[in-house]
């Protein structure tokens, strides 16, 4: 549990609650991260590849957001808001 819990804390999103169209998803470990977002419905609104930091969302509605993050072997979600 300890372990795993290690790997969700590699991940984070900055800037959330956000309002300035992107946030800044940081990782401890470098290299590309695979990223999907989904509304409250579970929909699918983004899915895309990130290869530095910076996530553009100037294109979702204000609403709570559900993050999955992946990059290697470790994953984790986490929540956004967009102002």
């Amino acid at each position: 549990l300890h372990t795993a819990y290690r790997r969700q804390r590699q991940m984070c999103i900055r800037d959330s609650p956000t309002s300035k169209g992107y946030v800044n998803i940081t990782s401890k470990v470098a290299g590309a991260k695979s990223v999907s977002i989904f509304d409250v419905l579970g929909k699918q609104v983004v899915k895309t590849t990130l290869i530095g930091d910076r996530l553009d969302i100037s294109k979702l509605n204000s609403g709570v957001y559900i993050v999955k993050i992946e990059q290697g072997k470790t994953s984790t979600t986490k929540k956004l808001v967009v102002k």
